[in-house]
């Protein structure tokens, strides 16, 4: 058939129209060639990779780029974010020979860009695979796969990745090149502040992850920062891997920060011999570039962390938390000495009961002493004369009769150690972890702990402790404490383990069984909350309580940065315990009620002894903010630095817009401040909240007024604050 003229003309309107309209990549992140240099951008984080994946890693703000890491081959100061030694030959110079980039489409992280370049360093060839995603801006990850080209295999002596050397004087150079300050992600001690700390120029840190601090659990994650920048390292994986993390300043004053795994560290997880035509990958990992404190990088890594569990086929962290996790509680630890001790009597519980009630708390926990032993978990018979006394108890509790006008009820909470066995028994024998040589494991505070993967422990978990508190008993919920929640690597044989970390990998299993079998019972009212008694928690147990608490604050400050880790990581709405309001650590330091609530903290109390919280009338006045203003449940925004903004600023959103602003020191002040966060198209009222006092309105456009602090609580540490919330009006 011959076509004519005109049909040709419309084909080609057709053919030029499809191409024409064909969508265009509305991708922020980009890729491009420049000379020898490669880039790999999204909006917020800047990767130039030279020749020979030596890598820059820039923030880019406002229009600014900044970066402080040395980065080229050529600069003998630089080192490249991932090599490896072999055999004892670092391999670290692979020239690129190929480089490929393609669109990604993720289950959990969404649409993205993938950058896969490919090099050798003599006989080894290295493929560095690094991934940006569209809802990610200030991210990249990668991970690293080496293959054995030499023709024999190599031992793997270690291997460093997301590694990185810095220089504050590249973003300030005026400052020390080691200025920086930095979140640790272990605490070796009791009472140690690990949320803010100073690098100096004798650091020297490796820390073992999981495996170090005081409950063999610590945090992959790591973030150094200054007033100008920021910048963290996180895994991405979906299960715990042994490795360190390295915060280490080099005789010349330049920081290293990154990842270094130990394969005789890693409990079989990472090979320790590379044979030939063999390759192995390293575990996935990101860099985050941001401004302010730890926050952003902090909140990177709960969301990619999320991702990577969810792929792994694990409960993810909770979008929702129920009601009662917001709800405050009150237990027996300090109730008769500022020590914190077991001695309390059931009476003495039932006289309490009263006024706490009135002051609008809602559940009560006998702590550590209502058991005869831990592992056994029978009533103390010092404190009961038989099961049915606590029974009992928990059914008085429950009935509405508590308060001035006999009218409230409570929920009752036992103190727990999950993994904690004192005295060996017949029906917990079998599930203890043991050592390799087949000795019992020895536990940080109980003398013994449960294999937490074992499908033993798991039915015991299920069948005896939840059957006998939860459903038995009528307890509502259950707060897990102590250094015993991380035991290292089980070898038991009866246990079957089909590797050798396994019992490590799948920790999470007793915590979930914990968690689900309680809910399953109490579905209105049933609790999980975690202490770990003043460790960094497992990251990887976080799906499986409600409630975190800042875990033994022995300081207003610890109370402040511990608050802000936990809603960086489990999220803005997530409920955390300010642990506690009143007797924080045993140098008889009482907290302040105006902190707690206005940080957004649920309130915990191990004595409520009115004269040392600021008087009854202060009290009763900030639990009232409390359940008026709910700020336990608003949206926490980390828009200020911990360090470097004087007095410290807190910030957060209600679902209303209304802004609450929270100003805290050690000193009083009186100065200009930003309220960051306001939009610039609204006019705001400006309450002082506390005291309602209506202080004017103020622009979004420019937010700025000045505050003059209110002293709070002056029994024992002292602090002094100013709270506002910011009431949206109209549109300028």
């Amino acid at each position: 058939m011959k076509i004519k003229p005109y049909s040709l003309g419309i084909l080609l309107i057709i053919s030029i129209c499809f191409i024409q309209c064909e969508p265009k990549d509305q991708s922020p992140i980009s890729f491009n060639l420049d000379g020898e240099y490669l880039h790999f951008k999204n909006k917020n984080i800047h990767l130039v990779f030279d020749n020979y994946m030596y890598c820059k890693v820039q923030f880019e703000s406002d229009g600014t780029l900044q970066s402080m890491n040395s980065y080229t081959s050529a600069d003998e100061n630089a080192v490249p974010p991932n090599y490896i030694v072999l055999d004892s030959i670092e391999y670290k110079n692979f020239k690129i020979s190929s480089h490929k980039i393609e669109n990604i489409e993720d289950v959990e992280f969404g649409r993205g860009k993938r950058l896969t370049l490919i090099g050798s360093d003599l006989e080894i060839e290295s493929n560095l695979v690094i991934e940006m995603f569209d809802k990610y801006p200030d991210v990249a990850l990668s991970w690293n796969t080496y293959t054995n080209k030499s023709g024999r295999d190599l031992k793997v002596d270690k291997v460093f990745y997301n590694y990185y050397r810095l220089d504050r004087k590249l973003t300030n150079p005026s400052a020390k090149s080691y200025d920086f300050r930095y979140l640790r992600p272990t605490n070796e001690e009791w009472g140690d502040t690990w949320t803010n700390l100073g690098v100096s120029d004798t650091t020297n840190e490796e820390f073992a992850i999981p495996g170090s601090g005081s409950n063999w659990s610590g945090i992959p994650f790591l973030d150094v920062w200054g007033p100008e920048m920021g910048l963290g390292v996180f895994h991405v994986e979906g299960a715990p891997r042994f490795t360190r993390i390295v915060l280490k300043v080099e005789e010349n004053g330049l920081v290293d920060i990154g990842f270094k795994v130990l394969p005789e560290e890693s409990y079989g997880q990472f090979p320790s011999v590379l044979k030939n035509n063999a390759s192995i990958s390293t575990w996935k990992s990101a860099v985050c570039t941001h401004k302010n404190d730890f926050f952003d990088a902090g909140r990177r890594f709960g969301q990619l962390l999320n991702g990577a569990m969810k792929k792994e086929g694990r409960d993810g962290l909770p979008d929702i938390y129920p009601d009662q996790a917001y709800e405050p509680y009150w237990k027996t630890w300090g109730m008769n000495s500022l020590d914190g001790t077991k001695e309390f009597t059931i009476q003495q519980v039932k006289n309490k009961m009263d006024e706490l009630a009135d002051y609008g708390f809602k559940s009560v926990m006998l702590d550590d002493g209502w058991q005869d032993a831990i592992g056994t978990w029978n009533p103390n018979p010092k404190k009961f004369h038989d099961e049915q006394e606590l029974i009992e108890f928990v059914q008085e509790a429950h009935k509405p009769q508590w308060g001035k006008n006999k009218d409230k009820s409570f929920n009752v909470y036992l103190w727990f150690d999950l993994l904690g066995v004192d005295t060996i028994q017949k029906s917990t024998e079998p599930l203890l972890v043991r050592n390799k040589d087949g000795s019992y494991y020895r536990g940080l505070d109980s003398k013994y702990n449960l294999c937490p993967s074992f499908e033993g422990t798991l039915e015991y978990i299920r069948d005896t402790l939840i059957q006998k508190t939860i459903v038995r008993w009528g307890i509502d919920g259950l707060y897990t404490d102590l250094d015993d929640q991380n035991p290292l690597p089980c070898y038991a044989k009866n246990h079957h383990h089909l590797h050798e970390s396994e019992s490590v990998d799948n920790n999470y299993l007793a915590f979930k069984t914990m968690l689900n079998n309680i809910m399953e019972e109490k579905p209105k009212n049933g609790w999980v909350s975690m202490c770990a008694c003043a460790a960094v928690h497992d990251v990887y147990q976080y799906p499986y309580y409600f409630l975190n608490d800042a875990s033994d604050p022995t300081s207003n400050k610890q109370v402040r940065w511990r608050t802000r880790w936990v809603k960086a990581f489990r999220g803005p709405t997530a409920p955390v315990g300010d642990g506690y309001v009143d007797k924080m650590n045993y140098d008889n330091k009482a907290g302040e009620p105006a902190m707690s609530v206005a940080l957004g903290n649920v309130i915990t109390s191990v004595r409520w002894d009115t004269d040392e919280l600021g008087g009854a009338d202060h009290a009763k006045r900030w639990m009232d903010i409390y359940f008026d203003e709910k700020l336990y449940n608003g949206e926490y925004l980390g828009l200020y630095d911990i360090e470097y903004h004087r007095p410290e600023g807190y910030v957060i959103k209600k679902e209303d817009g209304v802004m609450y602003y929270a100003f805290f020191d050690e000193k009083p002040f009186d100065k200009e401040v930003e309220l960051r966060g306001l939009s610039k198209d609204l006019n705001y009222e400006v309450i002082e909240y506390d005291d309602d006092v209506n202080k004017g309105n103020v622009l979004g456009a420019h937010p700025f007024i000045r505050i003059t602090s209110k002293s709070g609580n002056n029994r024992g540490e002292q602090v002094f604050y100013y709270v506002i919330k910011c009431m949206p009006l109209s549109e300028k």
